[in-house]
């Protein structure tokens, strides 16, 4: 005898399909590439979230994941409609789409703009964790706008880097003290290139350093708002 509450597998099943039919008819709404190629996508999608023919029961990992996926996708092609026409003329698989990384989806624009912002980051980061001498040039150009120390390091990367185009080139001085340690960029200080060499580092011609809120800011598109939350409209 079934036990009060019990669902039946029949019962699963259908739930389960009533749950693909919706997101079927969201990815054939959102992106125009019509119910076969939809179908094909939540194909795939499935096979990543539920590898073994799990269940797709409300509450559970393999929900929690499909609906991840869905929401992941939907993004990347709303994003990038490179993908679209990919799907449609048979030059991407789309029961593969959901196996594929982020930034394989990615639009050209949004990896470059991600590749900067690492670069950015590991310049940085070598220096706060090492006297890379190999990488940093010292100076005496700069005064420090912390404790006003002369003796520091710089090292030069460059902003809207693109290998296709040096014309987009921007050239970025980040400095740091060999006293206190304090790092910052060239442009922070007041006035831009022309102040960063002076020697004396008034108060009142010193940016505030960025702040975390700010750092986030700055980074890629992809790390904003849009990433995949588990609030979607999808059937109870």
């Amino acid at each position: 005898m079934k036990s009060k509450g019990a669902v039946s597998g029949a019962e699963r099943k259908d739930r389960d399909a009533e749950k693909r039919q919706v997101v079927i008819q969201g990815f054939d709404k959102k992106s125009g590439l019509g119910k076969r190629l939809a179908t094909q996508i939540e194909r795939g999608m499935l096979k990543v979230a539920c590898p073994k023919g799990e269940s797709l029961a409300e509450g559970s990992e393999h929900y929690k994941a499909y609906k991840f996926q869905y929401k992941r996708l939907c993004t990347h092609l709303r994003r990038n409609n490179v993908l679209s026409k990919k799907l449609k003329t048979g030059e991407l698989q789309a029961e593969q789409l959901a196996s594929m990384a982020d930034e394989t989806l990615m639009a050209e624009s949004q990896k470059e703009e991600l590749q900067q912002f690492r670069q950015e980051n590991l310049q940085e980061a070598l220096g706060i964790t090492a006297e890379d001498f190999a990488h940093w040039t010292p100076s005496e150009n700069f005064a420090c706008p912390r404790c006003e120390c002369d003796k520091c390091v710089y090292i030069q990367s460059f902003k809207g880097f693109h290998s296709h185009d040096d014309n987009n080139q921007e050239p970025v001085i980040t400095i740091r003290c060999t006293a206190c340690k304090h790092l910052w960029k060239e442009d922070e200080v007041e006035g831009g290139r022309m102040a960063a060499g002076n020697f004396e580092a008034a108060a009142d011609s010193v940016a505030r350093p960025e702040t975390r809120s700010q750092r986030a800011a700055e980074a890629p598109s992809i790390w904003g708002d849009d990433t995949p939350a588990e609030s979607w409209l999808l059937p109870a």
